[in-house]
């Protein structure tokens, strides 16, 4: 038995987990705070268990032992809810991007009614930056996710498909994705699964915010090659940058959770990514592509140069309105990053 979290944020929420036992199993807590549902099960069934929990108005975090008891045997798994002080906080300003100095982050803006957060995930006992997303509370999709990519920072383990709640939003404003999209749509990844394989980075990739409704072809095929080209792009890269994003604008179609919420289906996705190779003389070191490609882009081509899908960063710029990369000036100068945003990846051997 494992929560797809074990520390949330203070506000009311719920987490999903499913649970599979060779004998007649019982969840209790000792707190009064959890709600556990359905708290029994038979031998052999697969069950979706529903964690819930109130909004945490003290002053005080506060825990709960979650108790598995199957067979004479028990497991116990601790819950731990934030006060409100010690809560991550959603970026509302234009400023957050610059403030975080990070060098994957597109520009926020003041007042556009999206939202910005960040997890985070351990490696080798440090904890640092797992991803970033733009979150759109109307059409129930990050706008963009972003994330440095690096076979460290991708670690080693295998897909958990541990589908869940995100801990950082209330269930009501994000998609449940315990399973798929009503209307025939697939539950498309932005950072990937396989870009995170340490077993708690894994995890949050499967949160419903970083889902977006995918045709299946186009999820399973075209869309599936481009994220393996971009992981074979981190693995001779210091560090890749990638942001991965979807338009939403003009979108005329929506997919259904389970519970009957409404996610916008995207017209498009895209790709920005920034290589950083030390040794490399040029730009500083850094160099840029673009890949921006319809929803009813012919599924079984593959993205590959001169590819139509293929573009400088700042061809994407202008296409998607969004302002890539925006620390980068600041790290090599505006001159250098002008160059950066402006070179034609086609013409770069080294993508290809």
């Amino acid at each position: 038995m494992m929560l797809s979290k074990t520390t949330v944020t203070s506000g009311k929420g719920a987490q999903f987990l499913q649970l599979w036992a060779p004998a007649n199993w019982t969840l209790t807590s000792d707190a009064g705070w959890v709600t556990i549902s359905p708290a029994s099960g038979k031998a052999g069934e697969y069950n979706d268990i529903v964690v819930s929990y109130p909004a945490n108005e003290g002053e005080e975090a506060r825990t709960a032992d979650i108790l598995l008891s199957c067979d004479g045997r028990k497991v116990v798994v601790t819950l731990r809810q934030n006060c409100i002080s010690e809560d991550p906080q959603a970026e509302e300003t234009g400023a957050s991007s610059t403030k975080r100095r990070w060098m994957e982050l597109p520009e926020t803006i003041d007042g556009d009614g999206l939202h910005f957060y960040t997890h985070d995930m351990t490696l080798q006992g440090r904890t640092m930056r797992n991803y970033s997303f733009y979150w759109d509370g109307n059409r129930l999709v990050a706008r963009w996710v972003a994330y440095p990519l690096n076979n460290a920072l991708r670690g080693s383990g295998s897909r958990t498909d541990a589908w869940a709640l995100d801990p950082l939003l209330p269930a009501n404003r994000q998609p449940i994705v315990t399973s798929t999209f009503r209307g025939g749509w697939t539950r498309g990844h932005q950072i990937p699964s396989a870009d995170r394989l340490n077993t708690n980075a894994n995890m949050a990739t499967f949160y419903g915010t970083n889902m977006t409704p995918q045709d299946y072809n186009f999820n399973g095929e075209i869309w599936a090659r481009l994220e393996g080209t971009v992981r074979s792009w981190a693995s001779k890269s210091d560090t890749l940058y990638v942001v991965t994003g979807c338009v939403v604008d003009g979108s005329t179609q929506t997919a259904t959770d389970v519970a009957g919420k409404r996610i916008t289906v995207p017209t498009a996705y895209y790709k920005a990514v920034l290589s950083l190779n030390k040794s490399a003389s040029a730009h500083s070191g850094y160099m840029g592509c673009a890949v921006y490609l319809l929803h009813t882009h012919n599924p079984n081509e593959t993205v590959a140069r001169n590819h139509s899908s293929v573009m400088s960063i700042r061809e994407l710029e202008q296409k998607t309105g969004v302002n890539f990369f925006v620390n980068l000036p600041g790290a090599v100068g505006a001159e250098v990053a002008e160059a950066i945003e402006t070179e034609n990846p086609n013409a770069v051997s080294w993508w290809w």
